[in-house]
C-alpha cells in the first residue's frame, strides 16, 4: 500500500523555535511508517511553508495547487493521499482568513479528485487532516503569524467546506496541540501521538479499499 503525505512543516517535522528537522522516526509520518510496517510505504511530500492555494511571495513553489498534480503523478500508483494544509494560509505574507483558506482546501481537494494518474483508473483515496486552529504564536512565529485571528473559526470552517466532497476527515485538534514552543508547529510528543491516530484511521480506510 503507497501512502502520499502532501503537507506543510507540521509534516515536515520542523523542531519548534529552530530550523532543524526532525529524523524520519520521530515525526509524524515515520511513526506511521513504524505503525504501520513494510507491507505500507509512506511517502512524503511536505513542504516548509506550503499553503493550499495560494502563493507566496517571498518563496517560491509553495502554492500546494499548483505542484500537485506533478506530486501525484510523479508517485502513481497511490492508494491513499492524506493532505495535512491550511495553516500558512494565515502567514502576514498570505493574509488569508478562515473563509478564503477552507475554499483554498477545497479547491485542492476538488483537484486531486479530478485528477486520474497513470497508470490508476480513478482519482486517488484522499484522507484530509485539519490542523488545529492557532491559538497564540511565539517567538519568531509570533511576528510571521501576527494577524493570525484572521484564521479564528478556521476548523468548522474547513469542515463546512470540505463536507460535500465526501473525503474522509480526521481533526487534528481533537488528539494534538500545537507546540507550547512556538505556537504554530508539533512538539515531538504530538507528532507520536499524531501518528498513532492516523494509523488507526489509515487501517480502518484500508480495510473498505480491499
Amino acid at each position: 500500500m503507497n501512502i502520499l503525505v502532501y503537507g506543510d512543516s507540521l509534516s515536515w517535522g520542523i523542531i519548534p523555535n529552530s530550523r532543524d528537522r526532525l529524523v524520519f522516526a520521530k515525526r509524524w509520518t515515520g511513526v506511521l511508517q513504524q505503525k504501520l510496517g513494510d507491507e505500507c510505504r509512506v511517502i512524503e511530500e511536505c513542504l516548509n511553508g506550503r499553503t493550499t492555494i495560494f502563493n507566496d511571495v517571498t518563496r517560491p513553489q509553495r502554492n500546494g495547487l499548483e505542484t500537485v498534480k506533478m506530486v501525484i503523478e510523479s508517485h502513481s500508483p497511490i492508494d491513499l493521499m492524506i493532505i495535512m494544509l491550511g495553516i500558512n494560509d494565515f502567514q502576514d505574507v498570505i493574509d488569508a482568513n478562515a473563509k478564503e483558506s477552507a475554499a483554498g482546501l477545497a479547491n485542492l481537494i476538488r483537484t486531486v479528485q479530478s485528477i486520474k494518474p497513470e497508470p490508476m483508473a480513478k482519482p486517488v483515496q484522499l484522507l484530509v487532516i485539519i490542523p488545529p486552529e492557532i491559538k497564540q504564536p511565539l517567538g519568531q512565529m509570533a511576528v510571521k503569524f501576527s494577524g493570525f485571528q484572521k484564521g479564528k473559526g478556521s476548523e468548522t470552517e474547513y469542515l463546512k467546506q470540505i463536507k460535500a466532497l465526501k473525503v474522509d476527515t480526521l481533526l487534528a485538534s481533537d488528539h494534538v496541540s500545537l507546540s507550547q514552543f512556538d505556537g504554530i508547529h508539533l512538539d515531538v510528543e504530538e507528532h507520536y501521538v499524531l501518528g498513532q491516530v492516523i494509523a488507526e484511521r489509515v487501517l480502518a480506510i484500508s480495510k473498505l479499499l480491499l
